[in-house]
């Protein structure tokens, strides 16, 4: 008796987690079928709904976890854009139900220990959240702006697996004054940030923005109004970093990942298989696809076998 007793109370453990609810969504990537080379709306209804999804989900390197954040436009009975920082966990191979976070815009470390945040507003260092046993720890500034005041912010953060830094900052000249910057960690400490050549950031009149570095610091994604119409609000380029560590000029990533519409933020799963970006349907509004990674390294050897 005891030991039938004891064997219900462990599948109740497992199958509700204490009362947790759970979506239908098992698996990988909350069970959504993989892409293959044509971008697929990533997971309808949840993650991309009627809001503004106003980044790429970020999952953890274990997969287990994920974030997100959603924008919802004024209404009659909201005056003002309202934010939202959503989030899954997987226990046991099932999804929970979406649910509120404080962390919003938010990337992991490469070892998932970290969860890292842009500046909120100017003068604000960026700022991580670290793994601990209640969750998560209280947040810790990057002390990025605050030694280094001149770049007066640093936006949408996004990091190779050795540390270094790429960002938007305060960048006098530039689109709206804003430029893609890159700093080294060393000795747990930044070195001062750099702005990219002009091949990214210029010319002044185009917007060079969110930017996503590889792991390996090999290629950078970012959106870029270069060479389009005036009604492209911007279209997804990719530039790839040679051995001595200049960057080639960037090439836009093709009809199979843009559109006429906005195509923006963007990143690569932690497995490298596929790569996440924002894409606009309304000229307001904006979902999020994934598409398997195989077309970065078509360009990869497109831009350089071109070269020789």
């Amino acid at each position: 008796m005891k030991t039938k007793l004891l064997i219900t109370i462990l599948i109740l453990i497992a199958g509700f987690s204490f009362g947790q609810k759970f979506t239908d969504f098992k698996g990988d990537y909350l069970g959504q079928k993989p892409p293959g080379n044509i971008p697929e709306l990533f997971a309808p209804g949840i993650i991309s709904s009627d809001d503004q999804e106003h980044a790429v989900p970020a999952f953890s390197p274990d997969g287990n976890e994920v974030f997100w954040l959603s924008n919802r436009p004024p209404s009659p009975a909201n005056k003002n854009w309202l934010s939202f920082g959503k989030t899954m966990q997987r226990i046991g191979n099932r999804w929970t139900n979406p649910e509120p976070t404080p962390y919003k815009g938010c990337v992991f470390s490469h070892d998932g220990k970290r969860l890292y945040m842009g500046s909120e507003n100017e003068g604000y260092d960026p700022c991580y959240v670290e793994k601990c046993d209640t969750g998560w720890s209280q947040p810790v500034n990057l002390d990025l702006v605050s030694r280094y005041p001149e770049i007066k912010y640093a936006y949408f953060p996004t990091f190779t697996e050795e540390g270094t830094i790429y960002f938007m900052g305060y960048a006098e000249g530039g689109w709206i004054n804003l430029g893609i910057y890159r700093a080294e960690f060393i000795n747990g400490k930044y070195l001062k940030p750099e702005l990219l050549p002009l091949n990214i950031n210029g010319p002044s009149d185009v917007r060079n923005w969110m930017p996503y570095i590889s792991r390996d610091e090999s290629y950078l994604i970012f959106c870029s109004t270069r060479g389009l119409p005036e009604s492209d609000q911007g279209d997804l380029f990719i530039s790839f970093r040679n051995d001595e560590g200049t960057w080639t000029d960037p090439v836009n990533m093709g009809k199979t990942i843009n559109t006429d519409q906005l195509e923006r933020f963007s990143t690569v799963s932690p497995d490298g298989k596929y790569l996440f970006f924002t894409r606009d349907f309304t000229n307001i509004l904006e979902d999020v696809f994934w598409v398997s990674t195989d077309i970065i390294d078509d360009m990869k050897k497109e831009v350089f076998n071109s070269d020789k």
